[in-house]
């Protein structure tokens, strides 16, 4: 499924959920029910290496480069902030590091979580964005350099 179907599907159901809200409640626990999801392709190895860095909750991110994509997990000491990690996960695993690099990551708008988040939790959503495109670009230039090898 390509990354844009993904996010659809995403959007698709959370529309349910945000049109029936009736409080932020209900909304945080469906992303905290994407966090007890197992979505990950492979355990994540929580050392401070996969540790994203300039966050208040503990967010571990893994990449793994197999046959030119990359397939992502990762975890979080906060119910809320792994089921948003899980969705990312879900979005850009299984992706070339040119799809990761170039996505428009529209799906965060239109499940209006940016309305539904403090500064602070907004803050660590953008740092996992640029750590998932971080590692995409380490990857591929890793791989590179070891075709040419």
């Amino acid at each position: 499924m390509n990354l844009n179907k993904v996010q659809d599907k995403i959007i698709e159901e959370f529309e349910s959920i945000i049109d029936g809200m009736k409080s932020k409640f209900n909304y945080f626990r469906h992303l905290a029910h994407f966090g007890k999801k197992d979505t990950a392709a492979y355990s994540i190895k929580k050392t401070d290496e996969n540790l994203v860095k300039a966050t208040k909750s503990k967010i571990w991110l893994e990449a793994k480069y197999v046959d030119g994509k990359i397939y992502y997990a990762g975890d979080s000491d906060n119910q809320i902030v792994k089921g948003i990690v899980h969705l990312f996960v879900n979005v850009f695993s299984g992706r070339t590091a040119r799809e990761i690099i170039n996505a428009n990551v529209y799906f965060l708008n239109e499940i209006k979580l940016y309305s539904q988040l403090s500064a602070e939790r907004i803050k660590e959503l953008s740092a996992v964005l640029q750590q998932i495109r971080v590692s995409a670009v380490n990857l591929k230039i890793k791989n590179k350099e070891l075709e040419f090898a």
